[in-house]
């Protein structure tokens, strides 16, 4: 890791101006890892902007960015209204994407047409959709989560970030970690430590994570119908309505915690005519491979697919199918 460290580091020395960018639906991994890396760009004397979706829709990324405002954090955020204007005062740009190495998966990926010089930086496997000639990528599947490739790049440069930020990045992963019950190993406590050193703080964490009664109250609703599959995997299905990913989300995870439950799925609507999976793993079954087959992906305990056009009973045949064989 140190290598790569070294390699970054020369090449914010060499750029004059820089956007990071992380992918759809922005989680708090996505954002407490561009925070963390704008800060340390811009104590480079360096240009840095933070690619953004006007409309977040998880909750935690609102509040976030509404604490962000109330403490007149200088956080330069762009947006596809006005990312143009940056590349045209500067021609000597490089772009780096986090949390997300698959073109389909970025924020705005028409933005990979218009900046020659791309860095990444993930923790997810590797899928065969990777985004190709980049100056440096990095995507190693044994960390936690993003934020803590970025916490040991600080440490490298002996460098801190503002509390706030530590606070968030503490937040991302709390929740990539399932609360650290998952992807969680010696370096992934000792980035929590080195986070709460710069002044994170845990009350103002959970005030981030909280939710609002009446999602929560929804979600127990479908958990309560969910049931079995074989002796280690449960699925939830959800109705016909159209529910955030984060819901599907959220309920997998929930799943994990009862009894010989190793393996979770919910499936549901996450737009018109668009069906997702949401599946998670303590870590003894691969759900990874599992979406893999099924034209997702994502990592072995943390992994996604979606469908278009197809009702949830047929995206339930699929999965089934893939689990029997």
């Amino acid at each position: 890791m140190e290598e790569i460290f070294k390699s970054l580091t020369n090449l914010i020395k060499k750029y004059d101006s820089f956007i990071i960018m992380s992918h759809k639906n922005m989680d708090l991994d996505g954002l407490g890892a561009s925070l963390a890396l704008s800060s340390i760009i811009q104590s480079f004397k360096k240009n840095c902007y933070i690619f953004m979706d006007r409309r977040p829709k998880n909750s935690s990324i609102t509040k976030s960015l509404l604490k962000l405002k109330k403490n007149n954090l200088d956080t330069n955020f762009i947006y596809r209204t006005n990312y143009n204007t940056i590349l045209s005062e500067n021609n000597n740009t490089l772009l780096i994407i986090l949390d997300t190495h698959k073109k389909q998966m970025i924020e705005y990926e028409n933005i990979l047409s218009k900046v020659k010089d791309v860095v990444i930086l993930d923790h997810h496997i590797k899928n065969n959709n990777y985004i190709k000639d980049t100056i440096l990528s990095y995507i190693n599947s044994n960390v936690s989560s993003t934020i803590e490739i970025i916490v040991n790049y600080l440490k490298y440069l002996n460098k801190e970030v503002d509390s706030l930020y530590a606070t968030i990045m503490l937040a991302g992963i709390f929740i990539d970690t399932n609360s650290f019950n998952i992807k969680t190993g010696e370096k992934t406590y000792e980035a929590a430590a080195y986070l709460t050193k710069m002044g994170a703080d845990n009350v103002l964490k959970q005030e981030l994570l909280k939710e609002d009664k009446k999602d929560y109250l929804e979600r127990q609703a479908f958990i309560k119908n969910s049931y079995m599959i074989n002796e280690k995997m449960a699925l939830c299905i959800m109705d016909d309505n159209v529910h955030q990913s984060e819901q599907l989300a959220k309920i997998s995870e929930e799943l994990l915690q009862f009894d010989n439950v190793e393996a979770s799925f919910t499936i549901g609507y996450i737009a018109d005519k668009k069906m997702g999976i949401s599946a998670r793993s303590i870590g003894k079954i691969d759900v990874e491979e599992i979406m893999v087959k099924l034209g997702g992906g994502g990592h072995k305990t943390d992994a996604a697919a979606q469908f278009m056009d197809l009702t949830v009973e047929e995206v339930k045949t699929k999965l089934l199918d893939i689990i029997k064989r």
